[in-house]
């Protein structure tokens, strides 16, 4: 009888997992810091749109600049137009001059706008603040998708905190879905308007 060799196996080698939560902790960490910077221009801009924060009254433009993209350092792109004028406050305070409002208009034209305490002012637009508010809820999904994993790390995926995670999950959802409707109604107004 001949002797069968059987091929010689190798074994495999054990390749030692790496610890999830560093990744974890990093990934939560950029998530609320995005959602957190996302959410702070979106509730500034939204509030001042709708008039709630500010100082609201009428913006006369006075001139307009348009600048082409050579001008603001190349590249493409549209060509922007920056409009200044003075701002008059409806409870009666000194008008300020040399303002810049957040759009383009014709000069002479006057807007009801908001200014905030730098010198910038935003027409007030109930459709716009919409957009900007389904902007703060989906920053706020961020926070709420990334906060958990930046304060426990790979904890977070183990059994002890599967509430939190159903809690989480149904948070998520409700976010998603709320700034979702808030933006279609957004395109609604905006493209009826």
């Amino acid at each position: 009888m001949a002797h069968r060799t059987r091929p010689r196996r190798h074994p495999i080698p054990v390749v030692a997992r790496r610890r999830p939560g560093p990744a974890i902790r990093f990934g939560g960490v950029v998530l609320v810091l995005v959602g957190l910077l996302f959410g702070s221009f979106a509730a500034g801009i939204s509030g001042h749109a709708s008039g709630a924060l500010g100082a609201r009254g009428t913006f006369a433009v006075e001139r307009c600049e348009h600048k082409a993209t050579t001008q603001r350092g190349g590249g493409r792109g549209a060509d922007t137009v920056e409009c200044s004028g003075t701002f008059r406050p409806s409870d009666g305070g000194s008008p300020r001059t040399g303002l810049d409002i957040d759009r383009d208009y014709e000069p002479g034209r006057r807007v009801t706008a908001s200014c905030d305490f730098i010198g910038i002012c935003y027409k007030i637009d109930r459709v716009n603040a919409c957009g900007w508010f389904s902007g703060l809820l989906a920053a706020l999904l961020l926070v709420c998708l990334g906060g958990p994993g930046a304060v426990r790390g790979a904890a977070w995926l183990t059994e002890r905190y599967a509430r939190g995670r159903a809690i989480q999950g149904r948070l998520v959802k409700g976010l998603f879905w709320a700034a979702l409707g808030v933006f279609v109604v957004f395109l609604v107004l905006r493209n009826a308007l």
